[in-house]
């Protein structure tokens, strides 16, 4: 704590003990004086930095994210978590990139989403995970098609304790997804 900070925090701190002395009597006083030093003992606490980095909103806390897949991928074998690499909105640091999963940092009820887009005459089954349990699955499946890609989109809204994990696996070997701006898993705490 910088020396001007201590000595105004001082002068402030004799001037109002003088006041609260003087009137002790006042209740108003008092509690006012109480207030105050719990707001010094925050200034001194945090050495005046905001608490932003929570990003809270309206008390709760914000968590969002939505990732794509840099590369096309073929042949993926059954069960096979989808890994979308390419992160663009991670806030709340919940998605890890490396692994596919999304791992809640709060409580609370979460909406998630994906689309996956095949390949004419490709398939590439795909389901959404919460700590292992399928919840919903997801199925472009362009077979029988001379022409055209396939898309499919699946939402789901769950509670999730923190720490639960959620992600994307594949239900059936995945013939061919697309990558790039065309297969997406998203999340957001509501």
């Amino acid at each position: 704590m910088s020396a001007l900070r201590v000595m105004t925090l001082y002068v402030l701190g004799f001037i109002l003990l003088s006041a609260v002395n003087a009137h002790k009597a006042c209740s108003k006083n008092a509690n006012l004086w109480k207030s105050i030093q719990y707001q010094l003992k925050l200034v001194e606490t945090t050495e005046g930095r905001c608490d932003c980095d929570k990003k809270e909103m309206h008390g709760h806390e914000m968590v969002g994210f939505l990732a794509k897949s840099s590369k096309d991928k073929t042949n993926v074998n059954s069960g096979t978590t989808v890994i979308f690499d390419k992160v663009v909105t991670n806030t709340g640091s919940g998605y890890d990139a490396s692994t596919g999963q999304f791992v809640a940092p709060y409580e609370g009820l979460y909406y998630f989403t994906w689309t996956i887009l095949t390949y004419p005459s490709k398939k590439f089954l795909t389901q959404l995970l919460h700590n292992n349990n399928i919840i919903a699955g997801n199925y472009p499946d362009g077979r029988g098609r001379s022409s055209g890609h396939d898309s499919a989109t699946q939402s789901v809204v769950l509670h999730l304790a923190a720490k639960d994990k959620v992600c994307i696996k594949t239900e059936d070997t995945g013939q061919y997804m697309y990558g790039d701006r065309w297969s997406t898993f998203s999340g957001y705490k509501i």
